[in-house]
């Protein structure tokens, strides 16, 4: 099944064999969850949740500190599969570069924004 969403099939690819839920850890995610809402289709917005149990409802999820921990997860896991940024993903670190550089260098992020 294929839930409706905006991320293309490439992005989904990405994540297709992890089945780990990001929220609470367990092996059963069956959504990718925009984790700045839908401004941003870019891979570094997405992170694999059990739409169910651990998506819907969740108010944690918008939380300042929750949203920060999934990017991090996100960022580290797409550099581990060899990820390279495109330049919408840049676009997307710089938007949201206070998350960033709860985990990031400021120097790194430039590096990484650069065009």
């Amino acid at each position: 099944m294929q839930l409706k969403n905006d991320f293309s099939t490439e992005t989904r690819n990405i994540f297709a064999w992890n089945y780990t839920c990001w929220w609470c850890g367990r092996n059963h995610a069956n959504a990718l969850h925009h984790i700045k809402g839908r401004s941003s289709n870019s891979p570094l917005n997405a992170c694999p949740i059990n739409n169910n149990s651990c998506h819907i409802g969740n108010g944690k999820l918008a939380t300042f500190e929750v949203q920060t921990k999934l990017l991090e997860k996100t960022f580290n896991y797409l550099m581990s599969v060899k990820y390279s940024l495109t330049a919408e993903d840049k676009q997307f670190i710089k938007i949201n570069r206070l998350h960033y550089e709860q985990f990031i260098s400021k120097q790194h992020i430039n590096k990484l924004t650069k065009n």
